[in-house]
């Protein structure tokens, strides 16, 4: 009993005199320090932060944080103490303390303990440094005949894009490299909309403080301090909606694999201002993990495709804009054949006559072939440009595939027309079909497609930034009364026709399926793609919807394919009470 009395004594004191020492050496420090430091100046930078990338529903899913480094001249590091000062480096820093040992008996000089440590592990240590030296962990050396001390330096490093969503709305947003301003690290935007919209988010003035400073090397706030605010990179505000989008997404991942195909592209636009609240790809890549270089694309604008079927109600409305067709005007399909010069032109569903609106709602070759042989060429051209085909969506993103339309000399034969009249021999990408199917849901009038909502420095909120420019000079297309027209159109091959799989009771729904083959070398293989554009409407919200399945084998038929994703869309947005049934 009295041996266990003993060793608590001995233990007690020695944490006494080891506590006492701690004190003596801050005393001494903070006296030679007072003597050493006094009157002498210091500036201390606030670097600026790259701008943040957050949503309308207030996710901020891009944001820049500061890193830190901490190193440590081994020659202040006495061999006795190097197990005490790993152990303590450790629980600060949290990195194994076998890792720190084994790095500061690598070598005598400056080492690198821990690269892109956080504010907290930055606090932590800078602490930890002043104590290292007041407790005489570290010491001084002698050289040249005067004191030298380097030990522990803690300081930031670099600044670090942080993604805290992973793969969500990759590859819209884009990303960053890294490159060096001196020995300080920074980002910029490469792809996306981090490129695209680089000279507004980038840092645009570092801050500072300068002055006196004091025993601790802190700058002293007195009347002589001079200190100049960073002004950080702009925030990019988007209209997308991040709960839809990962829910968008979440689907189109699935259906890739049920139906496998190569790529899906869906997206949801608020017809009257040209929001864009969802664009999500079944292609997307975390910036970890990039397995294919491809998935950097975003394959929206940069994807260009002959679109099929898709292009009758287009063509259609311009037929209908200059009272080619007519209300209660009837066609002959010939029955599924017809033959134009050698050419043999089918339709999928045989009919004979019938109203001329049924070549939208069946989606009949034939009777779009009957219907543009009288089709002036260079009104069909016009057209189709007037529509923004061959001109950039709008869309946000630097770069942009715009695709063509038909060449005015090929238009001028009747099967060149017939073939541009149900998508082939021109290219378009997925946006410029968004926002000419946004047309029929908006009374005629064109708008952009728009993912940015606004830039926003501190309380200063920009909407004036340059956008994409379409070059569509007149917002109103076609009459509103022709709008109309093909709106109910479009609703009945929804109720009757091909995209009979998309309606919903309670909402107003329509659009038009498209399937086309792929030409590889000149030649159209058995491979297609397929989509469906269209609106849903309640009594409150119109969005317009758009789904393209690239490169599909095996049930390739819009109906069977598009159709099916498109109304899952609706169902999604339902749920999240985007849309309302009616009672």
């Amino acid at each position: 009993m009295g041996l266990q009395q003993s060793t608590k004594v001995v233990i007690i004191f020695s944490i006494f005199i080891l506590l006492l020492s701690i004190l003596f050496g801050r005393f001494f420090y903070v006296a030679t320090g007072q003597r050493d430091l006094a009157n002498t100046q210091i500036k201390e930078k606030d670097k600026a932060k790259r701008g943040g990338i957050i949503t309308s529903d207030g996710y901020r899913i891009a944001y820049t944080t500061k890193v830190y480094t901490a190193s440590i001249d081994t020659r202040d590091i006495p061999k006795e103490n190097e197990t005490v000062f790993a152990k303590m480096f450790s629980i600060y820093s949290g990195i194994d303390q076998g890792e720190i040992l084994e790095k500061i008996r690598s070598r005598k000089g400056n080492v690198i303990l821990g690269k892109e440590l956080s504010f907290q592990q930055f606090q932590g240590l800078k602490k930890l440094a002043e104590e290292f030296r007041s407790s005489k962990i570290l010491t001084s050396r002698v050289h040249n005949g005067e004191n030298i001390y380097v030990g522990l330096s803690v300081y930031e490093s670099g600044a670090e894009r942080v993604y805290p969503y992973d793969d969500v709305l990759t590859p819209l947003i884009g990303y960053t490299d890294e490159f060096y301003e001196g020995k300080y690290s920074r980002v910029r935007g490469v792809k996306g909309l981090e490129k695209r919209f680089e000279e507004y988010l980038t840092p645009q003035r570092d801050g500072y403080l300068m002055g006196s400073k004091d025993v601790r090397g802190m700058p002293i706030l007195d009347g002589d301090l001079k200190k100049e605010d960073r002004v950080d990179g702009d925030d990019l505000y988007l209209n997308i909606n991040l709960s839809l989008q990962k829910k968008l997404e979440m689907l189109a991942s699935k259906y890739k694999k049920d139906l496998r195909a190569k790529e899906i592209i869906v997206s949801v636009m608020e017809s009257d201002s040209g929001n864009v609240i969802a664009l999500a790809t079944s292609n997307r890549f975390t910036r970890k993990d990039l397995r294919d270089i491809s998935f950097l694309n975003v394959s929206s604008v940069e994807y260009i495709f002959e679109p099929g079927s898709v292009m009758k109600p287009i063509v259609f409305a311009l037929m209908l804009d200059e009272k080619l067709i007519w209300r209660g005007q009837y066609v002959n399909c010939e029955n599924g054949k017809y033959k134009i010069g050698t050419r043999i032109i089918t339709d999928e569903h045989p009919m004979k006559l019938v109203p001329v609106e049924d070549v939208v709602i069946h989606s009949s070759n034939i009777g779009m072939a009957k219907l543009v042989k009288d089709f002036d060429p260079m009104n069909f051209y016009n057209g189709l440009q007037k529509f923004g085909f061959s001109k950039k969506s709008g869309l946000e993103i630097g770069r942009e595939v715009v695709g063509s339309v038909n060449p005015l000399l090929e238009l001028q034969r009747h099967i060149y027309r017939t073939a541009a009249s149900y998508g082939y021999g021109m290219t378009t990408n997925f946006m410029q079909m968004m926002r000419a199917y946004n047309i029929f849901n908006n009374d005629g009038k064109i708008v952009d497609p728009k993912v940015v909502a606004y830039l926003k420095n501190k309380d200063e909120i920009a909407t004036d930034f340059p956008r994409e420019t379409t070059t569509i000079e007149n917002s109103q297309i076609i009459d509103v009364a022709t709008s109309r027209k093909i709106k109910s159109i479009l609703v009945d091959t929804v109720k009757i026709g091909t995209g009979s799989g998309a309606d919903i009771i309670g909402l107003e729904i329509g659009g038009k399926t498209g399937t086309a083959h792929i030409a590889e070398n000149g030649k159209y293989v058995k491979r297609y793609h397929s989509s469906f554009f269209g609106f849903a409407n309640d009594e409150q919200q119109n969005y317009t919807i758009g789904v393209t399945v690239v490169d599909i084998v095996e049930n390739y038929f819009a109906s069977q394919s598009a159709v099916p994703i498109f109304k899952s869309i609706v169902e999604t947005m339902l749920e999240d009470h985007l849309l309302k049934k009616r009672n």
